[in-house]
């Protein structure tokens, strides 16, 4: 993407997905430019600003707003910071694209929005898998498969332990795969059935003691016009396995993996030879690609803070269903 004046961003975090991050603005000098690195660790903002060509190094947000070339934040925190950075940068007049899930809790997530909606800026939330081609064929052609009755979605996978520290120590109360997984999944189905269910019904599960919170969960969403998902999240599965199968009245599309799209079991769209399981760098070149222009009022498939919001109610009711071991009515 080419834009007349490419967005200058400064990338917040320089913890495991950053690179993904930093490579994606890198990778577009006609979208943006890394102007600045952030991290509390100054040595290791140091070095990543090295490392990647930025101008500045810095130690805090605070620092960082006071570069009037820097007209966009990329917030890679940990969930519970989220918030905080989030609105700190929107009060000094900045873009932002805050990593997924958009927040710790809904709550949050709207005072986020307000604080976006009072500066008059974009508030995009780094959902990096509906940036796949794949994902956009399906999008593009959704009024060729006939009419949607049902979406049925699983992301599952296996780690060894806590990726991140905070992994380890997050309670049943604030939920695991919940947030990880299923702001990845549940995005999708918003995205594709509307976001706003009238029902939900979550069951949780912890099968590994390495951490404190859920592994393994089902949601069933329930939609007006009787549409109807259901959601499989899990740390647990070997090997890999991530499919969103849609079940309209006269065809099945399945989507395998980010990068792979079926018609009524037979392939339509396929990943570039050599491309990676995940198609990676896509899906965060894409996505800051859709935030460049989103910054410069352009049309976008950003997922932007109303639908964050909406998403994080969702995910929010899915983790008090299952604690509470019932169903939970969305009044929107």
């Amino acid at each position: 993407m080419e834009l007349d004046v490419p967005v200058g961003t400064a990338v917040v975090g320089c913890g495991r997905v950053s690179d993904a991050h930093i490579g994606a603005i890198k990778s577009q000098p006609g979208a943006g430019t890394l102007v600045a690195v952030v991290d509390q660790n100054l040595d290791l903002a140091r070095a990543t600003a090295e490392k990647y060509g930025a101008k500045h190094a810095f130690s805090s947000i605070e620092e960082a707003l006071r570069v009037p070339e820097i007209e966009a934040f990329d917030l890679c925190l940990p969930n519970h910071l989220h918030g905080t950075a989030t609105i700190q940068c929107l009060n000094g007049g900045r873009h932002v694209l805050v990593e997924k899930p958009m927040a710790d809790d809904y709550e949050t997530a709207v005072a986020m929005g307000r604080a976006a909606d009072a500066a008059g800026k974009i508030l995009a939330i780094g959902q990096s898998r509906r940036h796949g081609s794949a994902i956009r064929y399906v999008q593009d052609n959704m009024s060729s498969f006939g009419e949607l009755r049902a979406i049925q979605a699983s992301f599952c996978m296996y780690w060894d332990g806590p990726q991140a520290p905070w992994w380890a120590e997050r309670t049943r109360e604030e939920g695991l795969v919940f947030s990880l997984l299923g702001s990845h999944t549940i995005d999708f189905v918003q995205m594709v059935l509307g976001p706003h269910p009238l029902r939900v019904h979550a069951e949780a599960a912890r099968l590994r003691d390495c951490w404190k919170a859920e592994d393994e969960a089902l949601i069933l969403l329930r939609y007006p016009n009787n549409k109807m998902a259901t959601v499989h999240l899990s740390y647990n599965q070997q090997p890999f396995f991530e499919r969103y199968c849609l079940l309209f009245d006269k065809s099945i599309v399945e989507v395998r993996d980010v990068n792979t799209v079926l018609v009524n079991d037979e392939v339509v769209f396929a990943p570039v030879e050599g491309a990676t399981l995940l198609v990676t760098n896509e899906l965060f070149t894409n996505q800051f690609a859709e935030f460049a222009a989103a910054c410069r009022g352009l049309p976008n498939r950003s997922a932007l803070h109303p639908h964050g919001i909406a998403l994080m109610r969702v995910i929010d009711a899915a983790l008090e269903s299952s604690l509470k071991n019932q169903t939970v009515n969305l009044n929107w």
